[in-house]
């Protein structure tokens, strides 16, 4: 069936503290926004709290011809892991810069990164250099500082002043660095790092949790189409969630997958994620999953039109695998509108789950709440 009365959509978010609030209103906001200017009108529900680990809404689209479609969105909840590893004090944010040279740098990693996406890499290196900078420049003034008091008081006294205003000043900058999300990337490097290591059982723990709660719904049978919706650093979640519902859900049954702005290279590419390269390998293999993985070339943080499967050495049986797709936002904003986002790393990030200035193929509401299953427009493609 291609024509969708009843939906089920699970939505993984990325390495983000802000939790099922957050992306309620922003999915509320702008689907009022998009029902402006496309052929849908999208009504969004209250959201309500089903259990510790699911928080959802409804949603119920109308077209011209006053057919309704039923959309039942669930937020699956791992902000309160992502706190957990949010580093927010100077020892925190030095402890993942030096972890991050030791994982990425020290051991030759950064190399395939460079190889494989070019701009990410360079994104990779805003982070720390913006680090060393600071400590260097925090060093000189320390040292400046110091060479001037010793002129006009002991040199106890003049080094411990130097040292405090030093110190100080790198506070600020690091103070400053959070408030322009410098250290948001080097976060989900050492995360990536670190869950690659087995170090973060709490993280595998609650995907097991996530497929649990999707093979519920596929085995409630009450939707014509049950979709896993992932985010940035949530595509990396969703991919050994996805696999373990694969691995156990009725051979007749289907399943849609869309990635966006992934960042599954971060792990795959990791020499001890091995388990995590087997779980791409089901993903990429079932024919039953429906996988459509966009990324915008515009979005500097994401890994842009690079295959997830192919990139990290695993091959692909035809038929399977993932449809590696642009939104093409240059086509959905204001030549105006566009040029001023560009500019904007953090916000064009976060396209994919906006609203846009004219309708378009890409269309994050139609395809999450829309009459057509992502498998019938993968069809065209």
């Amino acid at each position: 069936m291609h024509h969708v009365r009843r939906r089920r959509v699970f939505y993984i978010a990325g390495f983000d503290p802000r939790g099922a609030g957050h992306y309620h209103r922003l999915y509320r906001t702008h689907a009022k926004k998009q029902s402006d200017i496309g052929s849908l009108r999208f009504d969004v529900s209250l959201r309500e709290r089903i259990s510790a680990l699911v928080h959802g809404w409804r949603v119920r689209a109308d077209d011209d011809d006053g057919a309704g479609i039923d959309t039942d969105v669930e937020f699956l909840v791992w902000d309160d892991i992502v706190r957990r590893h949010w580093n927010d004090s100077l020892t925190g944010v030095l402890s993942d810069f030096f972890f991050c040279l030791k994982a990425y740098l020290f051991t030759g990693l950064v190399g395939r990164y460079a190889r494989a996406c070019p701009r990410q890499m360079i994104a990779g290196l805003y982070p720390a250099l913006y680090i060393i900078f600071s400590l260097l420049s925090a060093g000189w003034l320390a040292f400046a500082l110091a060479g001037y008091l010793l002129l006009h008081m002991p040199v106890l006294v003049a080094v411990v002043l130097a040292m405090a205003v030093g110190y100080g000043f790198l506070k600020l900058l690091f103070w400053l660095g959070g408030r322009l999300a410098v250290f948001w990337l080097m976060r989900i490097y050492a995360f990536s790092a670190r869950w690659s290591q087995g170090a973060l059982p709490d993280v595998d723990a609650r995907i097991h949790a996530f497929s649990d709660r999707i093979l519920h719904a596929l085995g409630e049978n009450d939707a014509d189409e049950v979709l896993i919706v992932a985010h940035s650093v949530g595509t990396m979640l969703a991919i050994p969630a996805v696999a373990a519902v694969l691995r156990r859900m009725p051979q007749d049954a289907k399943l849609s997958l869309m990635t966006l702005g992934q960042c599954i290279p971060l792990i795959s590419f990791q020499p001890e994620a091995e388990k995590f390269r087997c779980d791409l390998d089901t993903v990429a293999q079932d024919a039953r999953l429906s996988w459509a993985d966009y990324t915008a070339p515009s979005d500097g943080i994401c890994f842009p039109q690079l295959d997830p499967v192919l990139s990290c050495g695993l091959e692909r049986t035809e038929g399977s695998g993932p449809h590696v797709l642009s939104p093409r936002f240059f086509r959905l904003y204001t030549k105006g509108n566009y040029r001023r986002l560009k500019f904007k790393w953090y916000t064009m990030h976060f396209l994919y789950l906006m609203s846009t200035d004219v309708a378009g193929e890409y269309d994050y509401f139609a395809m999450t709440a829309g009459p057509k299953t992502l498998r019938a427009r993968l069809g065209g493609m």
